[in-house]
């Protein structure tokens, strides 16, 4: 019996998952509701490649479809089916199906929240294949589309509107496993998070080999926001003049509040394997140049890993225990 996998994914490994599939897959189906600006190269369909999109009138006149993008879809050999009631978002590429939230914009692609789900499930990417094809009915042909260019009158409406958010909007959520902590120096434990790690120590969910540790910031930074317990961290700290990354430790808290002086902290509570080593961080920019080039620095800044197979090769440089993988 053959394998198969599902899995959630969102935002950018969702996007990233989209346009590889796309790149590599021959015979591609896409039923992409609304198709807008600057589709045709978020979105690199190819010859052979079908997809079906709301093409009415309607929607070129609101702008949610750009017609000159499909235009550059059918000079590649794309096949175009337009469907009026369409709302479903999703790809077959082979034997994967690809179900989300994404519309092909750039605001999609850079802003809004989105998510799905991968699965190689034999049923359920059959399934897919069978409504697709009750989908394409109505084909596109080269004169509706010219009407449609004629038509086509840009977005006016908020949600449409294609532009970075605005100083003050909410932050797109990051949906990583796995965070990157950089600009760290080593200093001296203090009472406060004597306490703190005391505390955590009730956390802690394998006490036998594992240990709390932790990360003291002087105020509660944006990232901090975004972590969530259970979230894997790799930390470089500077100690004097060298920097090493620390082995994956995961979250037990992030806490926050005022020192006895009255000053503001933030720490990050984690669960540290005991026998855990450190890398140097030359060896780590070695290991990871062609996974998160990024991060290969003199001095890696914070960032969400957001790539579930890139964080877990990242993770796979250490044992489960902490020790650096030979």
């Amino acid at each position: 019996m053959r394998n198969h996998s599902s899995r959630f994914v969102a935002n950018k490994e969702l996007w990233d998952a989209l346009r590889e599939h796309v790149r590599k897959a021959k015979g591609v189906r896409a039923a992409i509701a609304y198709f807008g600006k600057n589709g045709a190269k978020l979105f690199p369909l190819k010859a052979g490649d079908t997809i079906i999109a709301d093409v009415s009138l309607g929607a070129v006149r609101q702008g949610v479809t750009n017609p000159s993008e499909l235009k550059i879809l059918m000079k590649r050999g794309v096949a175009i089916f337009s469907r009026e009631r369409l709302h479903a978002k999703f790809i077959i590429a082979e034997r994967t199906l690809i179900a989300s939230s994404a519309n092909v914009s750039r605001n999609s692609r850079e802003i809004l929240d989105e998510a799905g789900i991968i699965t190689t499930d034999p049923a359920a990417v059959q399934r897919a294949a069978d409504f697709f094809e009750r989908l394409c009915t109505e084909p596109v042909s080269r004169k509706y589309l010219d009407r449609c260019v004629a038509e086509y009158r840009p977005p006016k409406f908020k949600p449409a509107v294609e532009k970075a958010p605005r100083k003050g909007r909410s932050e797109r959520v990051p949906e990583a496993k796995l965070w990157f902590v950089g600009g760290l120096v080593s200093e001296d434990e203090t009472p406060l998070m004597q306490q703190l790690a005391k505390q955590a120590e009730k956390r802690l969910r394998h006490p036998e080999k594992s240990e709390v540790g932790w990360i003291h910031y002087r105020k509660k930074l944006k990232f901090l926001r975004h972590i969530r317990f259970g979230d894997w961290i790799v930390d470089c700290i500077r100690d004097g003049k060298t920097r090493h990354v620390g082995p994956p430790a995961q979250v037990l808290s992030v806490e926050e509040g005022k020192q006895p002086n009255g000053k503001k902290y933030a720490a990050m509570m984690l669960e540290s394997p005991t026998d855990g080593e450190s890398m140097a961080l030359g060896q780590f920019r070695r290991e990871i140049r062609a996974v998160e080039p990024s991060l290969d620095r003199p001095s890696p800044r914070t960032k969400p890993i957001e790539n579930a197979d890139h964080a877990d090769r990242i993770l796979r440089l250490w044992t489960p225990r902490g020790r650096i993988a030979k």
